[in-house]
């Protein structure tokens, strides 16, 4: 099996919004070749929104048997199978840390909000910091129920008073501490992403045997949560990971890149 795999926010589509038509063209085109996977920190109703209009009666629409939806780092596993979405496995995370664990990282990261709010009074603050997927947790400083502006202002503001790579370093330095067997990764442009040991996206290799295999990020740097599968696959002699810095750009290796790399015959496959 060939299967390419891609990040969503800032690879696929811009942060929270919907895939365009030039990406589904391209997706489309690649699809000839190998299976798609979408992987992403994201839980379910979030990627549905933004990658939904890929399936669809549509010619230039995909056949829903060819692509699969990984949210939470792969630790979920979904499929069109026509009609709708479908649950073909998912993990849990309570049940692998322990319920008493999750508490303790939740009062943790409640502390961590109590201290942004306080040494970054121009913040943005909204609801929903933090989120329980299941599989793993998603703290959002800004909270996640910001408009487009507010999501726009915290980014600026991150940038410039590295925010979240303050919580990120304390929030190491607590797992570490306290053995929950738990590891943290900057997710998208506002928040981190906290799961069991071993559960990053190269979680999704897991779902299948495959003979060629791609990603694509825009996350691959150190602490970034694209960068173990974007390192895992580089090492592979029959795959390939790049970094992509717009949809843009994944356009651009998806067409100069990826249908090179799974249309050549393996015996006579370059990177």
């Amino acid at each position: 099996m060939h299967i390419a795999f891609f990040d969503m926010d800032g690879t696929l589509t811009e942060a929270r919004k919907n895939i365009s038509d030039e990406m589904i063209a391209a997706i489309n085109d690649l699809s000839k070749y190998c299976h798609i996977g979408i992987v992403t920190g994201s839980g379910f109703s979030y990627v549905e929104e933004q990658v939904g209009d890929l399936f669809g009666e549509d010619q230039d629409r995909l056949d829903g048997g060819s692509i699969g939806l990984y949210p939470c780092n792969g630790t979920q596993s979904w499929w069109h199978n026509g009609e709708n979405f479908q649950l073909d496995s998912e993990a849990s995370m309570i049940r692998e840390i322990g319920e008493q664990n999750l508490r303790d990282l939740c009062s943790f990261l409640l502390q961590q909000q109590l201290a942004c709010i306080s040494d970054f009074p121009e913040m943005p603050v909204t609801g929903d910091f933090i989120v329980n997927r299941g599989s793993m947790l998603n703290y959002c400083p800004p909270g996640r129920s910001c408009s487009n502006s507010q999501r726009k202002k915290f980014t600026d503001l991150d940038a410039q008073r590295g925010i979240r790579l303050q919580v990120f370093r304390r929030l190491k330095t607590y797992l570490e501490q306290k053995g929950i067997g738990c590891v943290a990764a900057l997710g998208g442009n506002t928040s981190i992403d906290i799961y069991p040991e071993g559960w990053d996206k190269t979680y999704v290799l897991g779902h299948y045997n495959f003979t060629k295999a791609s990603f694509v990020g825009d996350r691959c740097f150190e602490g970034g949560n694209d960068k173990t599968i974007y390192d895992e696959l580089n090492k592979g002699d029959n795959s390939v990971a790049y970094a992509t810095t717009s949809p843009e750009h994944t356009i651009k290796i998806i067409r100069e890149k990826l249908i090179p790399h799974f249309s050549y015959p393996e015996d006579q496959e370059q990177k």
